[in-house]
């Protein structure tokens, strides 16, 4: 069984394979429209799954695809951002939010006072990203994960890191009351 996010924002489901396969087959789902297999946590790409690999395979007698295909009807699938052509050789970096929100979150942790509160998240949200790139490889992101994670370790840590020898430094020198 499977749970199924459509372009709507709205979860379909749970369905059976049977029914993932026949939206396939009727293109209202797609390689990039995100599922959550039954006992699993985290949204993946369809396309990721292997029992569905063969349904998105052409068949064997089919003749050649044209390059530019129709846009199939909307129902259920992945974000109108999979539609466009992408530039990154490694998939669309919009795709994978963890990605963005620790890139986001690094960028604004140079701040100083905000580089003490958003790099450790940034550290964690830009794992995250990598984690779900990994399992996705046809979302993007990478980039911007690693990004998060380098922002939030050098500004996030080292702003903590300079509060501490500040406060070290105060209670030395008998700055603090007791």
């Amino acid at each position: 069984m499977y749970k199924v996010l459509g372009t709507d924002g709205n979860e379909y489901g749970p369905v059976s394979a049977e029914q993932v396969k026949q939206w396939i087959a009727e293109n209202r789902v797609e390689k990039k429209t995100p599922v959550i297999p039954e006992g699993e946590m985290d949204w993946v790409f369809l396309g990721s799954l292997p029992e569905f690999a063969a349904a998105f395979a052409p068949p064997p007698s089919a003749a050649p695809q044209p390059s530019v295909a129709p846009h199939p009807p909307a129902f259920v699938g992945a974000s109108k951002s999979a539609d466009r052509p992408t530039k990154d050789r490694q998939g669309d970096p919009r795709e994978n939010s963890r990605a963005w929100t620790a890139y986001c979150l690094g960028v604004v942790s140079v701040v100083p006072p905000m580089g003490a509160f958003l790099g450790i998240p940034a550290l964690v949200m830009g794992i995250a990203g990598l984690r779900f790139q990994r399992r996705n490889p046809e979302a993007g992101g990478r980039f911007q994960a690693w990004m998060g994670i380098v922002l939030g370790v050098l500004f996030g840590l080292g702003y903590l890191l300079l509060g501490v020898l500040v406060i070290v430094d105060w209670i030395a020198h008998g700055h603090l009351t007791r």
